[in-house]
């Protein structure tokens, strides 16, 4: 059966595995709630409210703040274990994919991520059927019809309905899916306006295919395990430089684009990631990456045991070639040499700031280097030199 797998919110989920999920998390952004998870509402957290007055609601309230490149690396880890359940994976988008899987592989990778999964017949149905289950939990779905008549109409928020659609939706009384599905198609499509195309294919049962095949994002791993914790900065950038050899070797002139840094402390993984803004595909740059990672990481203050560097989102940045490579530049100039002898020249600066021609620059061959043993510098410089042109006088009327 399709699968639809959710670790809804993704950055709650993280949270959660970072840090417990029975402790009251919530993850903040730019001062404000971002995400809580249920210890933390029971405790009056809210989304939206300000961290300074959840704190004051709720003082054992964790609170972890939003990282983008974090989440997509996290992200790319999960996706790479997939396929060890199902040789079809297709990700949507961040927490959110579709597998193949059977009933007793969906228990087991619901249970092993903490996440939630339902089982269909169809990609829609799948997504509607996660949705609507509860963490670590697989909910199936037998009886299409049946499911989205008793469905909660407020499960398609997350599948293109607006808040304000949903709220308007509820002033008149319709509380499930099958509700708005006593109105006619043309009623539907009248009054939610612009929403009803994504919302269409999980009113009414359309099928957009099956799962594609699972696509692992190709990544680059270097990994070193040190005798005796590592604190001092000289030891770390030692080993940040040893790790440059076999990333720099496995990356084959690929560009990266997130670096992350997992540091084993006292039997607990501390990790960072960054977004690469520069060229690292030379030691010095790649070295300083991993430091600035790894000080992202605040580990080195509790000593480093082991050092994983993780090089994530490879491209082959694209090159724009001349109208002739070198070898057929090379070529094209010994071509002209030959044929019209003394022809290809170069400028050779000796002195920009002096004044005089002779003493200014040279002329040299374009292929030798040398200068042209018939023509003195001298000679040269008067040759390229440009006269002003004569000025016919014109009359000036009185």
């Amino acid at each position: 059966m399709i699968a639809a797998l959710l670790l809804h919110p993704f950055p709650l989920w993280l949270a959660g595995r970072e840090h417990g999920h029975d402790l009251p998390l919530a993850v903040t952004d730019a001062g404000k709630i971002l995400h809580a998870n249920p210890q933390a509402q029971t405790g009056g957290v809210q989304e939206g409210m300000r961290v300074s007055g959840a704190l004051s609601r709720l003082p054992d309230l964790h609170t972890v703040p939003l990282i983008g490149p974090a989440l997509e690396a996290a992200w790319a880890e999960v996706a790479t274990t997939l396929p060890i359940y199902s040789p079809k994976v297709e990700s949507l988008s961040l927490g959110r994919a579709l597998l193949t899987l059977t009933p007793d592989a969906a228990r087991e990778l619901a249970r092993a991520l903490n996440g939630r999964i339902g089982l269909a017949g169809t990609r829609e149905l799948a997504l509607l059927a996660a949705l609507n289950s509860a963490p670590g939990e697989v909910q199936t779905v037998t009886d299409a019809s049946a499911f989205r008549h008793a469905l909660p109409l407020g499960v398609l928020r997350h599948v293109g309905l607006s808040s304000t659609m949903h709220e308007r939706l509820h002033w008149l009384g319709l509380h499930t899916l099958g509700d708005l599905l006593k109105w006619r198609k043309a009623q539907q499509a009248a009054y939610l306006g612009a929403e009803f195309t994504a919302l269409n294919p999980y009113l009414h049962g359309a099928n957009t295919g099956g799962v594609q095949s699972a696509k692992l994002e190709p990544q680059v791993k270097a990994r070193l395990e040190f005798n005796e914790p590592i604190y001092e900065p000289s030891e770390l950038a030692a080993a940040a430089a040893e790790l440059t050899t076999p990333l720099l070797s496995a990356l084959q002139h690929r560009a990266p684009q997130h670096l992350t840094v997992k540091a084993g402390v006292a039997g607990v993984t501390l990790s960072a990631t960054r977004h690469l803004k520069e060229d690292i595909r030379t030691p010095a740059p790649l070295t300083r990456a991993i430091l600035r990672t790894l000080h992202d990481a605040d580990a080195a203050r509790y000593g480093i045991e082991t050092l994983e560097v993780s090089l994530t989102s490879l491209t082959r940045p694209a090159v724009q070639g001349d109208l002739w490579n070198r070898r057929a530049a090379r070529d094209a100039a010994a071509l002209a040499e030959r044929r019209y002898p003394g022809v290809m020249r170069q400028v050779q600066w000796l002195d920009p700031h002096s004044l005089a021609a002779d003493t200014a620059y040279r002329w040299i061959g374009s292929l030798s280097r040398t200068a042209p043993a018939s023509t003195p510098p001298a000679a040269t410089a008067q040759a390229v030199q440009h006269p002003t042109p004569l000025l016919k006088p014109v009359p000036v009327n009185a």
